[in-house]
C-alpha cells in the first residue's frame, strides 16, 4: 500500500476492508510510521464488493467463535 501523505510504499497482510462514505469499499491500513505530532496516518486502497463481503464474513465467523468460547467458559 502506499500512504500519500508521505508518499512512502509498505506492504501489510489482510487489511481492513471498510465502507466509505460515498458508498465505495476500500482497504485500511495503520502506516507504520507517525505523521506531525505523533498522529496515526492510514493508507487506503480502492477494494471490490467481494473483498468486502469476504472480509466481513471472516470478521463475523471469528466474532462467533469468540463469543462460543466466552459463553462455554461462563456455563462452567
Amino acid at each position: 500500500m502506499k500512504c500519500m501523505t508521505t508518499k512512502q510504499n509498505f506492504t501489510c497482510d489482510e487489511p481492513e476492508v471498510v465502507l466509505l462514505k460515498n458508498k465505495r469499499f476500500a482497504y485500511k491500513a495503520i502506516c507504520p510510521w507517525k505523521g506531525k505530532c505523533g498522529k496515526d496516518l492510514y493508507a487506503f486502497k480502492f477494494a471490490t464488493s467481494k473483498a468486502y463481503h469476504d472480509y466481513m464474513q471472516k470478521s463475523l465467523g471469528t466474532i462467533e467463535e469468540h463469543s462460543d468460547d466466552d459463553s462455554a467458559s461462563e456455563s462452567e
